[in-house]
């Protein structure tokens, strides 16, 4: 009897455990309600996102390939240990197509918690770009984003490109991550500005991280951290973005900040780590402070061509950046009752690529003033440990970002101040040996690859043409802005 009863305790056990197991569940543009999430009986994409009973933590929602037209919401609910992964079936390329159905505007709306949404396009159709209503939301202008709300959400990722924001990251939900996507070509022209940022975040408990992503020809901002006295800033890792051009749909010879960070309420544990930045018009700038006086930001080991601003920061640590202005280079506000020499500031190298202006301005209670480098420090007491130079840097940099998520796939930020036909990157920490891959430039991610074969070892050398970046939806004729041969961002992915 007791051999019986152990017998069944074991039966039991095992039942648990395969009951337990992660399981896999499929959709398709033609999916059904009443399917029953197989591959032969996939659901469409409003009912698996929102949660059937079938749907458990740890499970994962395969997207078959083709394109999902109108917005959805997403409810979906994973646990820290056991998140829910949304995703394409291996080899399948998915578009979600947030162009307005049936008068419905077509908004991403991701709820819910501890899921990941990762490895598909989204975009929007619809070809109206341009508005005679001023303000964030004309009544005809019906393009879809992607309007984050859910608490510890990851996109990972995502290609999106001509919707009305990339990425909307707000406060509803704790933390999350947005890691590895390609934001391109989002937004609208209105009578007063260019709208519609690649990113637009804003945070009340926990941290956001903000990582890896590339973004570049919005209408409107790259990163955008930025709300009202109501909104809340607290809590943002910053670190290994590429931002560039942002603003220049906007009009001819516009652009916009590739980062900022403040609005009207203070902004706190900001931490802006190895971000690339690149304008080839002014005015562009990397801004960090606005209006509301700002608590604590760390800037460190950023690559920064463009003007770059702080103010309103009662404790700001600067170390190790690169900075390139033409001609200004850094302004810097201290706000009242704080004190500039409790700041740290060092190890950094500034290029003034034209002499035609002050390098540098500075102003405090004490009050204010412009000038070149050696005054920049005697007024300030920084950069002892610091270097200037007056003209752009000498040496090409390359810059290699492996991708955390996806084993195979990496970033390359090419700055290619020698002008030179092309640069070698040493893959072997990207690639395997014998393994097929292919590297496209970021601003012609859908375009036939730069270069393609199987690697065999040693350097990979990248042709620095100048590539034509994606046309906007609707846009055939606009004059894009082309960075190559001077910089470019290259994607390098394993097959």
């Amino acid at each position: 009897m007791i051999r019986l009863r152990r017998l069944g305790l074991v039966l039991l056990i095992w039942l648990a455990g395969q009951t337990a197991r992660p399981a896999e569940f499929f959709v398709s543009p033609d999916g059904r309600p009443e399917g029953d999430g197989s591959r032969t009986r996939p659901w469409n994409l409003a009912t698996a996102l929102g949660q059937p009973d079938a749907v458990r933590p740890g499970d994962t929602i395969r997207l078959l390939g083709g394109t999902y037209r109108g917005g959805v919401t997403s409810t979906l609910r994973g646990t820290s240990a056991a998140p829910i992964v949304v995703r394409p079936a291996p080899g399948e390329r998915v578009t979600l197509d947030l162009t307005e159905v049936q008068g419905k505007t077509a908004l991403f709306n991701v709820q819910g918690a501890w899921a990941v949404y990762r490895d598909f396009e989204v975009t929007c159709s619809d070809p109206k770009r341009v508005t005679a209503i001023a303000g964030s939301s004309p009544e005809d202008i019906q393009r879809g984003s992607i309007n984050g709300q859910g608490s510890h959400v990851k996109f990972i990722n995502l290609i999106v490109h001509d919707t009305a924001q990339g990425f909307g990251f707000w406060s509803g939900g704790e933390g999350g991550e947005l890691y590895g996507c390609l934001i391109y070509n989002n937004g609208w022209r209105g009578p007063d500005r260019g709208h519609g940022h690649a990113i637009y975040a804003q945070n009340t408990s926990g941290t956001k991280r903000l990582a890896d992503n590339i973004m570049f020809n919005q209408f409107g901002y790259g990163v955008h951290v930025y709300g009202s006295s109501r909104a809340f800033l607290k809590g943002f890792d910053i670190e290994g973005n590429v931002a560039f051009n942002n603003g220049a749909l906007a009009g001819a010879g516009e652009r916009a900040p590739n980062l900022h960070v403040g609005g009207g309420s203070p902004a706190e544990r900001i931490r802006v780590r190895e971000n690339f930045t690149w304008s080839d018009a002014a005015p562009a700038a990397n801004r960090f402070g606005y209006g509301a006086p700002d608590v604590d930001l760390l800037l460190e080991k950023n690559y920064f061509y463009g003007p770059t601003s702080v103010q309103g920061w009662r404790q700001v640590t600067a170390v190790e950046n690169a900075i390139i202005g033409n001609p200004r280079i850094f302004e810097l506000r201290v706000p009242k009752g704080a004190d500039a020499a409790q700041y740290v500031w060092t190890k950094n190298r500034y290029f003034q690529t034209e002499r035609n202006g002050p390098a540098f301005s500075f102003a405090s209670e004490s009050g204010s003033g412009a000038g070149d480098f050696e005054a920049w420090r005697e007024r300030t007491g920084f950069d002892k440990q610091s270097t200037f130079s007056e003209s752009a840097p000498k040496e090409t940099a390359v810059f290699v970002r492996p991708n955390q998520y996806e084993p195979g796939r990496a970033h390359v930020v090419v700055y290619n101040w020698e002008k030179k036909d092309a640069v070698e990157i040493d893959p072997a920490n990207i690639l395997k040996r014998g393994q097929r891959f292919r590297i496209v430039s970021a601003q012609d991610y859908f375009g036939e690859p730069i270069v393609s074969g199987a690697y065999e070892g040693g350097t990979v050398s990248i042709p620095m043409g100048a590539v034509k970046p994606a046309r906007p939806v609707g846009m055939p004729d606009y004059a894009m802005p082309v960075t190559g041969p001077a910089f470019d961002v290259f994607v390098v992915q394993g097959i």
